[in-house]
Protein backbone atom coordinates (compact mmCIF):
# COMPACT_ATOMS: atom_id res chain seq x y z
CA UNK A 1 0.00 0.00 0.00
CA UNK A 2 1.30 3.47 -0.86
CA UNK A 3 2.03 5.50 2.28
CA UNK A 4 -0.20 8.31 1.06
CA UNK A 5 -3.19 5.93 1.15
CA UNK A 6 -3.19 6.21 4.94
CA UNK A 7 -3.91 9.94 4.95
CA UNK A 8 -7.39 11.29 5.47
CA UNK A 9 -9.55 12.91 2.78
CA UNK A 10 -11.84 15.91 2.99
CA UNK A 11 -15.47 16.06 1.87
CA UNK A 12 -14.36 16.41 -1.75
CA UNK A 13 -12.16 13.34 -1.55
CA UNK A 14 -8.93 15.37 -1.68
CA UNK A 15 -5.83 13.92 0.01
CA UNK A 16 -5.22 15.83 3.25
CA UNK A 17 -2.17 15.68 5.50
CA UNK A 18 -1.46 17.33 8.83
CA UNK A 19 1.74 19.37 8.96
CA UNK A 20 2.63 19.60 12.65
CA UNK A 21 5.18 22.34 13.28
CA UNK A 22 6.74 21.98 16.74
CA UNK A 23 7.95 25.26 18.21
CA UNK A 24 10.20 25.98 21.19
CA UNK A 25 11.66 29.17 22.62
CA UNK A 26 14.12 30.91 20.27
CA UNK A 27 13.26 28.84 17.20
CA UNK A 28 14.32 30.34 13.87
CA UNK A 29 11.31 32.21 12.45
CA UNK A 30 11.91 31.43 8.79
CA UNK A 31 12.60 27.77 9.50
CA UNK A 32 9.06 27.41 10.82
CA UNK A 33 6.95 30.02 9.07
CA UNK A 34 8.70 29.67 5.72
CA UNK A 35 7.91 25.97 5.70
CA UNK A 36 4.35 26.74 6.83
CA UNK A 37 3.99 29.16 3.92
CA UNK A 38 5.08 26.52 1.42
CA UNK A 39 2.69 23.83 2.66
CA UNK A 40 0.00 26.46 3.20
CA UNK A 41 -0.03 27.21 -0.52
CA UNK A 42 -1.91 23.93 -1.00
CA UNK A 43 -4.66 23.96 1.67
CA UNK A 44 -6.52 21.29 -0.28
CA UNK A 45 -3.68 18.90 0.60
CA UNK A 46 -2.15 20.19 3.85
CA UNK A 47 -3.46 21.45 7.19
CA UNK A 48 -0.99 23.37 9.40
CA UNK A 49 -0.81 22.84 13.17
CA UNK A 50 1.43 24.87 15.46
CA UNK A 51 2.37 22.86 18.54
CA UNK A 52 4.65 23.13 21.57
CA UNK A 53 5.32 21.00 24.61
CA UNK A 54 3.64 23.46 26.99
CA UNK A 55 1.17 25.07 24.58
CA UNK A 56 0.47 28.82 24.54
CA UNK A 57 2.68 31.58 23.18
CA UNK A 58 6.16 30.71 21.95
CA UNK A 59 8.69 33.36 20.88
CA UNK A 60 11.14 32.95 18.05
CA UNK A 61 14.77 34.09 18.10
CA UNK A 62 13.64 37.14 16.12
CA UNK A 63 10.83 37.97 18.59
CA UNK A 64 7.88 36.62 16.60
CA UNK A 65 5.22 35.20 18.92
CA UNK A 66 3.12 32.24 17.78
CA UNK A 67 0.13 30.75 19.60
CA UNK A 68 0.53 26.98 19.83
CA UNK A 69 -1.62 24.05 20.84
CA UNK A 70 -0.37 21.49 23.35
CA UNK A 71 1.81 18.81 21.76
CA UNK A 72 0.29 15.41 22.54
CA UNK A 73 2.51 12.78 20.89
CA UNK A 74 -0.25 10.17 20.58
CA UNK A 75 -2.29 12.61 18.48
CA UNK A 76 0.48 13.46 16.02
CA UNK A 77 -0.22 12.26 12.50
CA UNK A 78 1.40 12.59 9.09
CA UNK A 79 4.21 15.20 8.98
CA UNK A 80 6.24 16.60 11.88
CA UNK A 81 8.43 19.68 11.30
CA UNK A 82 11.24 20.72 13.64
CA UNK A 83 12.71 24.17 12.94
CA UNK A 84 16.25 25.02 13.92
CA UNK A 85 16.98 27.44 16.70
CA UNK A 86 19.42 28.80 19.24
CA UNK A 87 18.35 26.37 21.97
CA UNK A 88 18.12 23.27 19.79
CA UNK A 89 21.33 21.78 21.16
CA UNK A 90 20.48 22.51 24.81
CA UNK A 91 17.28 20.52 25.31
CA UNK A 92 19.03 17.46 26.71
CA UNK A 93 20.66 19.40 29.54
CA UNK A 94 18.01 22.03 30.17
CA UNK A 95 14.70 20.34 29.46
CA UNK A 96 14.95 16.53 29.23
CA UNK A 97 11.18 16.05 29.68
CA UNK A 98 10.51 18.34 26.72
CA UNK A 99 12.99 16.33 24.67
CA UNK A 100 11.20 13.08 25.53
CA UNK A 101 7.88 14.53 24.38
CA UNK A 102 9.37 15.63 21.04
CA UNK A 103 10.96 12.18 20.64
CA UNK A 104 7.60 10.48 21.17
CA UNK A 105 5.95 12.81 18.65
CA UNK A 106 8.65 12.07 16.06
CA UNK A 107 8.07 8.36 16.53
CA UNK A 108 4.35 8.79 15.86
CA UNK A 109 4.80 10.86 12.67
CA UNK A 110 4.98 9.31 9.20
CA UNK A 111 7.53 11.92 8.08
CA UNK A 112 9.86 13.97 10.27
CA UNK A 113 11.42 17.09 8.74
CA UNK A 114 14.39 18.76 10.43
CA UNK A 115 15.50 22.22 9.33
CA UNK A 116 19.21 23.09 9.73
CA UNK A 117 20.38 22.37 13.29
CA UNK A 118 16.98 20.93 14.28
CA UNK A 119 18.48 17.51 13.55
CA UNK A 120 20.52 18.09 16.72
CA UNK A 121 17.25 17.79 18.66
CA UNK A 122 16.57 14.27 17.47
CA UNK A 123 20.26 13.43 17.67
CA UNK A 124 19.91 13.79 21.46
CA UNK A 125 17.07 11.26 21.53
CA UNK A 126 18.82 8.36 19.81
CA UNK A 127 16.30 8.24 16.96
CA UNK A 128 18.97 9.09 14.39
CA UNK A 129 21.38 6.37 15.52
CA UNK A 130 23.15 4.97 12.43
CA UNK A 131 21.08 7.21 10.15
CA UNK A 132 22.30 9.80 7.67
CA UNK A 133 21.56 13.51 8.03
CA UNK A 134 22.53 16.65 6.14
CA UNK A 135 25.38 18.40 7.91
CA UNK A 136 24.76 21.95 9.15
CA UNK A 137 26.92 24.78 10.52
CA UNK A 138 27.46 24.39 14.24
CA UNK A 139 29.72 23.60 17.15
CA UNK A 140 32.06 20.79 16.11
CA UNK A 141 32.66 19.65 19.69
CA UNK A 142 28.92 19.22 20.20
CA UNK A 143 28.65 17.25 16.98
CA UNK A 144 31.45 14.92 18.02
CA UNK A 145 29.70 14.33 21.35
CA UNK A 146 26.15 13.73 20.16
CA UNK A 147 26.43 12.62 16.54
CA UNK A 148 29.23 10.08 16.78
CA UNK A 149 27.00 7.26 15.50
CA UNK A 150 25.17 9.45 12.96
CA UNK A 151 26.44 9.79 9.40
CA UNK A 152 26.69 13.49 8.52
CA UNK A 153 26.60 14.17 4.77
CA UNK A 154 28.63 17.31 4.10
CA UNK A 155 27.92 17.69 0.38
CA UNK A 156 24.12 17.79 0.33
CA UNK A 157 21.49 20.50 0.67
CA UNK A 158 19.02 18.01 2.08
CA UNK A 159 18.65 14.29 2.41
CA UNK A 160 16.14 11.66 3.48
CA UNK A 161 16.84 8.46 5.37
CA UNK A 162 13.61 6.55 5.75
CA UNK A 163 11.04 8.92 7.19
CA UNK A 164 13.68 11.36 8.45
CA UNK A 165 14.30 14.36 6.19
CA UNK A 166 17.03 16.85 7.11
CA UNK A 167 18.38 20.02 5.53
CA UNK A 168 21.68 21.85 5.83
CA UNK A 169 20.16 25.33 6.05
CA UNK A 170 16.94 27.32 6.06
CA UNK A 171 16.82 27.76 2.30
CA UNK A 172 17.72 24.12 1.73
CA UNK A 173 14.76 23.41 3.99
CA UNK A 174 12.51 25.17 1.48
CA UNK A 175 13.83 22.88 -1.24
CA UNK A 176 13.27 19.91 1.05
CA UNK A 177 9.66 20.93 1.76
CA UNK A 178 8.96 21.11 -1.96
CA UNK A 179 10.64 17.72 -2.31
CA UNK A 180 8.31 16.27 0.33
CA UNK A 181 5.31 17.73 -1.52
CA UNK A 182 6.61 16.17 -4.72
CA UNK A 183 7.01 12.81 -2.96
CA UNK A 184 3.65 12.83 -1.19
CA UNK A 185 1.41 14.48 -3.81
CA UNK A 186 3.13 15.12 -7.15
CA UNK A 187 5.94 17.16 -8.67
CA UNK A 188 3.54 19.37 -10.62
CA UNK A 189 2.12 20.72 -7.37
CA UNK A 190 5.60 21.41 -6.00
CA UNK A 191 6.59 23.27 -9.17
CA UNK A 192 3.37 25.28 -9.10
CA UNK A 193 3.90 26.32 -5.47
CA UNK A 194 7.46 27.43 -6.19
CA UNK A 195 6.22 29.49 -9.12
CA UNK A 196 3.46 31.11 -7.05
CA UNK A 197 6.02 32.08 -4.41
CA UNK A 198 8.50 33.35 -7.00
CA UNK A 199 10.98 30.88 -5.56
CA UNK A 200 13.61 29.16 -7.70
CA UNK A 201 13.34 25.58 -6.52
CA UNK A 202 16.62 23.71 -6.51
CA UNK A 203 15.39 20.17 -7.09
CA UNK A 204 18.83 18.65 -6.57
CA UNK A 205 19.81 17.38 -3.14
CA UNK A 206 23.48 18.09 -3.84
CA UNK A 207 25.17 21.48 -3.54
Amino acid sequence: MCIRDSYWSDAKGELRMNVNIVLYDEFETLDALGIANIFGMAPEHFYINYLSVNGGLVSSKQGVKVWTELLIPEEVEDILVLPGGRTATKLLCLEPKKLETIKAAAQEADICMMIANASSILAQTGLLYHRQIADYPGDQNWKRMFTAEIRRAEDVRWISDGKYYSSSSTMAGFDMALGVISDMVDIELAVRIAEMLGYEWNQEMLF
